[in-house]
């Protein structure tokens, strides 16, 4: 690990990281939890949008400030006047953007910033974007942003795949000016830490050179817990949220296209996960063979009961987190090609991969026909180190070392 000097870090967050029980909470709230343990130095602000979720309890606020001191949420409440000013800010800032600038205190968090004294601010998805910049310019420190997906994209995709009026509306409500206002944050950093290969190489042909990789991490702790050795009660499991239009068109897709190719007598499916729309539960239901198990409170529990894991995924950017943490299990792994997306060569070549419905159907059943074999394991073994937390410290801290001995040059010439 950088012996570099552990730094003072400001992380400005699209929402809160707990409950932890999204791909994207997951990666924000692993990355926190290793920073700190590493001897960072960590402020938090965030948001909680209270028109789709609920603030925080008080024991999740009390792990939040134990590894974030101090640490902020703001609430978005979604009131006419909040309403208005956001459509009023449109010209310049999507709506996902413009709800967390109208409702920031100013004044408080550019003092409780100060007092705070960071070495960087870390902008930790899009929509907290106008917030990052401001602070930056106002304390003169170095902005550096966590990028999760090609935003533009993934949201016109997740638009496609919206299932009603209401969402559909919403979302080009964001649309309307995301990529403008997604490469005007991507100048504004230094640095860009991108999750994933495949967005890093696109981002740098678009003339950014200063983004960066940096993997997602799995904590030692649930990476054990994920291969524990487990007489598994169901052939197929896929798990993940089960609301984001990409998620329930995955299942949507697996359900009705796949699973019905599948003639295997006694077939056992689950759908894990958090907060499942109407429509899966509607899907789930119309298969007898299907158990959907909603808001598990052990997801490693859950996937250790599956002998195939599945990620049908087939719309979205930057990296799925499953596909990730699937690989520190003992089961067979079918994906579609999206689902391995800005992962190396050698993490893909740890999945069957398909995209038609016969192929993944045929993939399930070989799966279920042989058993792992250990060459595959010891495949996947040779690279978790790529998604540890040393490396990813190492890689953060050797950055803002960087940007603090870069800016000590420009002063001192």
């Amino acid at each position: 690990m950088s012996t570099a000097r552990a730094p003072r870090i400001l992380v400005v967050a699209n929402d809160t990281p707990l409950p932890a029980n999204s791909g994207g909470r997951v990666d924000v709230w692993r990355r926190l939890q290793a920073l700190r343990q590493g001897g960072a130095q960590l402020a938090f602000h965030g948001w909680v949008d209270q028109g789709r979720g609920t603030h925080p309890d008080a024991a999740l606020l009390q792990q939040l400030r134990a590894t974030c001191n101090p640490a902020t949420l703001t609430p978005i409440t979604r009131s006419p006047s909040e309403i208005v000013q956001r459509l009023l800010r449109l010209a310049w800032l999507p709506s996902h953007a413009a709800s967390r600038w109208v409702t920031l205190d100013r004044a408080q968090c550019l003092a409780d910033a100060r007092r705070f004294a960071p070495d960087v601010i870390w902008l930790d998805g899009l929509y907290g974007g106008a917030c990052a910049m401001w602070l930056s310019r106002q304390l003169g420190v170095p902005l550096i942003y966590r990028s999760h997906n090609i935003e533009h994209l993934y949201m016109q995709r997740q638009l496609a795949h919206a299932p009603s009026l209401k969402q559909r509306l919403g979302l080009l409500a964001n649309v309307i000016g995301l990529r403008r206002f997604e490469h005007r944050v991507m100048r504004a950093a230094q640095v860009v830490f991108d999750i994933s290969l495949d967005d890093r190489a696109w981002w740098r042909a678009q003339g950014l050179p200063q983004v960066e990789w940096l993997p997602t991490i799995v904590d030692a702790g649930y990476a054990q817990a994920l291969s524990v050795p487990t007489e598994p009660r169901f052939d197929v499991v896929y798990f993940g949220n089960l609301r984001t239009p990409n998620n329930v068109d995955a299942v949507r897709w697996l359900i009705e296209a796949a699973l019905p190719l599948i003639k295997r007598p006694g077939l056992r499916v689950l759908l894990a996960g958090s907060d499942p729309s109407d429509e899966v539960r509607r899907l789930a239901a119309s298969d007898r063979r299907i158990e959907l198990l909603a808001n598990p409170p052990d997801m490693a529990a859950v996937v250790r009961q599956g002998r195939v894991l599945v990620n049908p995924v087939r719309a979205g950017s930057g990296v799925n987190l499953k596909s990730v943490e699937m690989l520190f299990t003992r089961a067979a792994l079918v994906s579609s090609r999206i689902g391995v997306q800005g992962l190396q060569p050698e993490v893909q070549a740890c999945f069957t991969l398909a995209d038609e419905p016969a192929d993944f159907a045929r993939a399930i059943e070989q799966a279920l026909d042989q058993p792992v074999p250990p060459t595959q394991l010891a495949q996947r073994q040779a690279v978790s180190h790529l998604f540890s937390a040393p490396a990813m410290i190492d890689t953060v801290f050797s950055t803002i070392e960087w940007l603090r001995a870069s800016a000590d040059r420009g002063a001192h010439p």
